[in-house]
């Protein structure tokens, strides 16, 4: 079963404990660039459900290669190589080695699985080669129960079909212990309105380089999700990681760049029926039009008792938990479900369920000459046909009829 981890960052708080307690996340991939290592180990030990299995440490050794505006609690590491280039590990630089043997020695304290660093793959010019370098030498250097090999990638990346080819032969080829792939996917685009919204060729090449990795024996754990949690379940992947505010949920190098508020945070709801992380507003906008009932859109969680009564009573915190919850159900439901022939069928069964009830409302409301309302709840809808060609853009690649 494809299991939920809580993606973590800045403010924290009682987030990730109480969401374990309910079972919502089954663990956790804690970030040194947002909390020092000392107090991430001492609220390992005192989280109850947090434990050397469901636990790991992300070195973000990616951010290396980014402007140093991005570093917060790693500029504190003396031995983090910022401003580093692919030559320093040819060379075997000082700097690199030492956060290495310092990330592991991190590692040891709170996991059994160590996520060796790796470098931010932005084009085809096989810089990857590096990671699988980095990779190999920390499987032969130190000794852990569990690897996993870190892939930052650009989504553009997967344009190519041939690229994606490469990529999963070189992988193939070059891993010398197949183990775990820690696999995130940076995103260029910066949409407000849509954080799904991608090129659904590219998003069906993802899918599609998943399935192979998979089928060639490693396990999968797919960091900062968001909504596409449930797209990579179909695959069953072993985990998802996916947080509490939106850059935690959607890789995008420029978004690390900004310093100010991102704006007035707006309450969503996590509807699984609608397979969107919706606003309030659009929500009753659509329950208004009487097409829908609260039975349609509403996920099934603790949450939703509140929310149909009084919406303004649910806090932030409540709805971050919502969305975990919401997530884990229908993660559920994919178990299930069973094979991944089943998966997919379940799965565009759900999309086009969700397509459905979206229609009825825009339909009404351009009818009723609803127009801004109607242009704006399409576009919340708009990764739904994006999902549907992606499957069968998998589907012909994977030769799944």
């Amino acid at each position: 079963m494809t299991e939920l981890l809580a993606q973590h960052g800045a403010a924290k708080g009682q987030k990730i404990t109480d969401s374990i307690i309910s079972g919502n996340l089954k663990g956790a991939i804690f970030s040194p660039n947002d909390e020092k290592i000392d107090s991430i180990v001492t609220y390992v030990e005192k989280t109850e459900g947090l434990n050397f299995e469901n636990t790991f440490l992300d070195p973000q050794f990616y951010f290396s290669t980014f402007e140093p505006t991005v570093l917060k609690k790693l500029s504190d590491i003396s031995v983090y190589p910022s401003n580093i280039a692919r030559r320093d590990w040819r060379k075997k630089n000082s700097n690199i080695l030492d956060y290495i043997n310092m990330h592991s020695e991190n590692t040891q304290l709170l996991s059994n699985t160590l996520i060796t660093p790796g470098f931010y793959i932005d084009n085809i010019d096989w810089h990857f080669d590096y990671s699988i370098e980095m990779y190999n030498y920390c499987v032969n250097k130190f000794e852990f129960s569990k690897y996993a090999l870190s892939l930052l990638v650009n989504a553009s990346f997967f344009s190519n079909k041939t690229n994606v080819d490469e990529l999963i032969d070189e992988l193939e080829d070059t891993v010398e212990y197949k183990d775990y792939i820690y696999m995130t996917f940076c995103h260029d685009n910066n949409s407000e309105n849509n954080y799904e919204e991608m090129d659904s060729s590219c998003l069906g090449n993802i899918l599609y380089t998943i399935y192979r990795l998979k089928r060639i024996g490693f396990k999968i754990i797919v960091g900062y999700t968001f909504m596409n949690s449930i797209l990579f379940s179909v695959l069953d992947c072993d985990f998802v990681a996916s947080g509490w505010f939106n850059t935690l949920r959607k890789f995008q190098k420029n978004r690390f760049d900004l310093s100010d508020s991102f704006g007035r945070r707006k309450k969503r709801y996590t509807s699984t029926p609608l397979l969107s992380y919706i606003m309030f507003d659009d929500l009753k906008t659509m329950l208004d039009t009487k097409e829908i009932n609260f039975e349609e859109i509403l996920s099934g969680s603790k949450y939703d008792g509140m929310f149909e009564q009084d919406p303004d009573s649910l806090s932030f915190v409540d709805l971050e938990h919502q969305y975990w919850e919401s997530i884990s159900l229908i993660l559920e439901k994919m178990e299930e479900s069973g094979n991944i022939e089943n998966r997919i069928g379940l799965m565009r069964s759900l999309i086009k369920n969700a397509i459905e009830l979206y229609k009825k409302v825009i339909g009404l409301l351009e009818k009723n000459g609803e127009n801004v309302a109607a242009t704006r709840i399409k576009s919340t809808s708009k990764h739904l046909v994006t999902w549907l060609d992606a499957i069968d853009v998998f589907k012909s690649n994977a030769l799944i009829v």
